[in-house]
């Protein structure tokens, strides 16, 4: 396997990691009490959201040309005699 194709995908992967990572900052200092502000509050969900897109789509962008390349390729299997 390509160097690129290694780095890349460990690239990809922080994307996410970053915000997750902020999140569970913004939770930690929100458990602690002393900062609680609707700024904290609002970033925190902010960041929680950014990471369950990123993820949401980074999965739909994995299953659905997964799921089309095999469609394609029954139906033209199944149009040969």
């Amino acid at each position: 396997m390509p160097f690129a194709a290694v780095g890349f995908a460990s690239v990809v992967s922080m994307i996410p990691g970053v915000f997750l990572f902020r999140m569970a900052s913004g939770l930690v200092q929100l458990a602690e009490g002393s900062h609680r502000t609707l700024e904290l509050i609002s970033a925190t969900a902010a960041d929680g959201m950014i990471a369950v897109t990123i993820i949401l789509a980074m999965s739909f962008g994995l299953v659905v040309p997964k799921l089309a390349i095999d469609h394609f390729s029954e139906r033209t299997t199944q149009a040969r005699p």
